[in-house]
């Protein structure tokens, strides 16, 4: 689940009800927003979701990489992409 999808589809739970139900929380395989006084105070996020947040953030640290997803908007933009079924073609796949 994408950053953006972990927060807009997080449960708020105020910080008691966290407390009294963190089992099920965890359980729940979900994302929780904890709530203190209607403010966010916490996040917890299912392991899966958080091995997902943190290749993301090293995939933000590699320049290369950085570089050809500029370089393919660029393109794309200009109406220089082509297809994945024409890309799979090339590629003898």
């Amino acid at each position: 689940m994408g950053s953006t999808n972990l927060l807009r589809n997080a449960k708020p739970v105020n910080v008691r009800e966290a407390q009294a139900q963190l089992s099920k929380l965890i359980r729940s395989k979900s994302p929780s927003m904890v709530l203190s006084h209607g403010k966010p105070v916490s996040f917890l996020v299912p392991y899966e979701d958080m091995l997902d947040l943190v290749e993301s953030l090293d995939e933000l640290k590699d320049k290369k990489l950085l570089g050809e997803i500029a370089r393919g908007r660029t393109e794309y933009a200009q109406g220089k992409a082509i297809s994945a079924e024409r890309l799979l073609k090339r590629m003898g796949l």
